[in-house]
């Protein structure tokens, strides 16, 4: 079963603003999940849904749709009476008249490029990334990374807060600037803060504010670490320069793919959890990189056309 909290807070969402297609389909598939649920437990799982309806009814028209029902009643009834009100009820009309569209960018590999946004606030995305924004961003100021990386420098606007998501988190400011990993390939996200004040959120226990050189390494399910960062470093690939800092192999190879091209093979796939931190410019030949690999790791490498071998007894 869904955490009942959180749909809570998403139906309540509802009734004031428009969800986020992720928010949309946790709410869909609540709805369906009613649809499974044995008998038994229909009348607590439903009396959410309608108790919710109920609220937003009472904004829209002085008599409400339905009052709420008294317990007890007997379980067949009460099923009978729930489960057809859900179907009654089950999509109604949004409160909003307008449906949301988004704008998509998405960035060629090997590149780096800046968008400016129509409030002003600039977005630099990095080699593969994807970005999508709300078409009528000055007033909805939300947008989605759905891959890769991208460093925000926000413009403040007290009335219309900023508002990142990622495939697990949320991240709320109102003017500051910092820098969003999320590979899809890798497990963790991470968010590193330049300037300002960020929240970060998960739909479980996670609600971390992060300040200026701070950042949170997030590995899911409520599980992060929050940690002191340099700002100034980790965006630094804007430059063309890198600073990483305790990166896992896994990560090096994605960069490895951004910057030079070439697409990495792990002969010993242990070797993708070895941790290392590097310094190195795009300017410089991907061979220093590999060179810097072979006497901290043992690594050893080999290059045919496009494609980069490790190997090694990993870490």
């Amino acid at each position: 079963m869904l955490n009942e909290k959180y749909i809570q807070y998403l139906l309540k969402k509802q009734q004031e603003q428009p969800l986020t297609p992720e928010e949309t389909a946790v709410v869909d598939a609540w709805y369906q999940s009613l649809d499974a649920l044995p008998a038994e437990e229909v009348p607590a799982a439903a009396m959410l849904q309608l108790e919710s309806w109920e609220h937003l009814e009472k904004e829209i028209r002085p008599r409400p749709l339905l009052r709420r029902l008294r317990w007890p009643l007997s379980a067949a009834a009460a099923c009978i009476l729930l489960l057809g009100a859900a179907a009654l009820l089950r999509r109604p009309a949004p409160v909003t008249a307008t449906a949301e569209s988004w704008t998509v960018v998405d960035c060629p590999p090997h590149k780096r490029m800046k968008v400016t946004m129509p409030d002003g606030s600039s977005i630099w995305l990095n080699g593969g990334a994807r970005l999508t924004y709300s078409s009528n961003f000055e007033e909805n100021r939300q947008c989605r990374l759905t891959e890769g990386e991208a460093f925000f420098d926000v413009v403040p606007d007290a009335q219309h807060p900023f508002t990142v998501f990622t495939s697990r988190l949320s991240i709320k400011v109102l003017g500051t600037s910092f820098n969003v990993a999320a590979y899809s390939q890798l497990e963790k996200e991470k968010i590193t803060v330049t300037g300002g004040k960020v929240q970060v959120l998960d739909s479980a226990a996670c609600n971390v504010t992060l300040q200026a050189n701070e950042e949170i390494v997030y590995s899911g399910a409520g599980n992060f670490i929050k940690q002191a960062a340099n700002g100034q470093q980790t965006d630094s690939w804007r430059k063309g320069e890198f600073y990483l800092t305790n990166i896992s192999l896994e990560e090096l190879a994605i960069r490895l793919e951004q910057i030079y091209g070439y697409k990495v093979i792990f002969a010993n796939k242990g070797l993708k959890n070895c941790v290392n931190s590097l310094r190195f410019s795009e300017q410089e030949p991907v061979t220093k990189v590999l060179e810097l690999l072979k006497l901290i790791n043992k690594v050893q490498y080999r290059i045919k056309d496009k494609e980069i071998t490790l190997q090694g007894s990993g870490c």
